[in-house]
């Protein structure tokens, strides 16, 4: 019974430090983009890149979450909630194809 209680609280753990990590780092990439302008260090094509990468990153996290949430899914053998992340990848994978192919 331990095992079950530990469990959820490790995944739990871990998506709170993806998600913190992942925050940090888009806030200092966008932020740097920002303010490398202002102290005159790069040009203005590679703060806007960094911006948008910060961006990018930010998008990302959410995926990496159900991601994550599904690898710890099939590690724990819960086959019914693995199944329900892998259907969410698999919506977030069409959306991003059918994205790409109207753009």
């Amino acid at each position: 019974m331990r095992a079950e209680t530990k469990t959820p609280a490790l995944l739990d753990r871990r998506l709170a430090g993806l998600l913190s990590y992942g925050t940090w780092i888009a806030s200092a990439l966008i932020a740097a983009g920002l303010a490398l302008p202002l102290i005159g260090v790069n040009p203005a094509l590679e703060d806007v890149q960094l911006v948008t990468a910060g961006i990018a990153v930010i998008i990302t996290l959410p995926v990496l979450r159900v991601i994550m949430m599904c690898i710890s899914f099939l590690h724990e053998r819960d086959l019914g909630f693995a199944a329900v992340a892998a259907f969410v990848l698999a919506i977030i994978a069409i959306s991003l194809i059918i994205g790409a192919t109207a753009a």
